[in-house]
């Protein structure tokens, strides 16, 4: 009988952030859902679609619940069980470098791995990685989710501000950057396509006038002020987090 719950909250909180039962893998009676209607609404649902999880996460990522912002408003700022507006979700290890060497247009040289491979095909969890390791990805021991990290540290921060690895992509010699910066745009224009590729949005009047000063700066060196502001904008939380 908790075969359906058990999939449907393990969905609901890959989603959603939070499941309507936390911990996750902790199904009993003492343990209630927090919208128990709902919980079993979803596992009736699930097993009308018999199972089809591609089906079931439609409905999910479709809802209005999954669709609301980020953004909150003071009246429901503290909320954080009732979904009155979105969360916001650290990206796994595998999709953040991942989007680390698309926004940087530089692959991930993986040891043992041909060139290219993207961090969520690397199925070894034995291979050596500190960027792996240092934001959370398990070694798959066990089954149990809580396995993986997900709680932010300083020890990123600082890997994604200091680190030979994050400088190796923002220098590199035929990264986004440098391309960039060799072309025939202006710094409004750079600082656009840099917030196109990082953010999918144009920066508003206040970002580019600031990340203009990058370029006032360093006027005989545009590469320099390019790889300032794509460094600014990879340690952001709006590029760190699913929102």
């Amino acid at each position: 009988p908790y075969f359906a719950r058990m999939i449907a909250n393990r969905l609901w909180a890959h989603y959603f952030g939070r499941g309507l039962v936390e911990p996750i893998d902790d199904m009993r009676a003492t343990n209630p859902a927090t919208n128990e209607p709902l919980l079993e609404a979803l596992a009736e649902h699930l097993q009308s679609l018999n199972y089809d999880l591609k089906q079931f996460t439609k409905t999910l990522v479709t809802s209005q619940a999954y669709q609301r912002t980020a953004r909150a408003i003071p009246a429901n700022e503290l909320d954080a069980q009732n979904y009155s507006h979105a969360s916001w979700k650290p990206l796994a290890a595998e999709v953040l470098l991942d989007a680390i060497c698309q926004v940087t247009d530089v692959p991930e040289q993986f040891n043992g791995w041909p060139l290219g491979y993207r961090a969520i095909e690397i199925w070894d969890n034995r291979m050596p990685s500190y960027f792996f390791r240092v934001f959370g990805r398990p070694q798959r021991v066990s089954v149990c989710e809580c396995e993986r990290g997900n709680e932010p540290s300083i020890a990123q921060a600082l890997h994604l501000m200091n680190s030979p690895e994050t400088v190796h992509k923002l220098r590199h010699r035929d990264g986004l950057a440098k391309q960039l910066a060799e072309s025939d745009k202006t710094p409004s224009q750079i600082i656009e396509a840099l917030y196109l590729a990082a953010f999918s949005r144009h920066p508003t009047p206040e970002e580019q006038t600031l990340m203009l000063e990058a370029f006032t700066e360093s006027p005989d060196n545009r590469r320099a002020a390019t790889e300032d502001v794509l460094w600014t904008l990879l340690n952001t939380r709006e590029f760190i987090y699913n929102h």
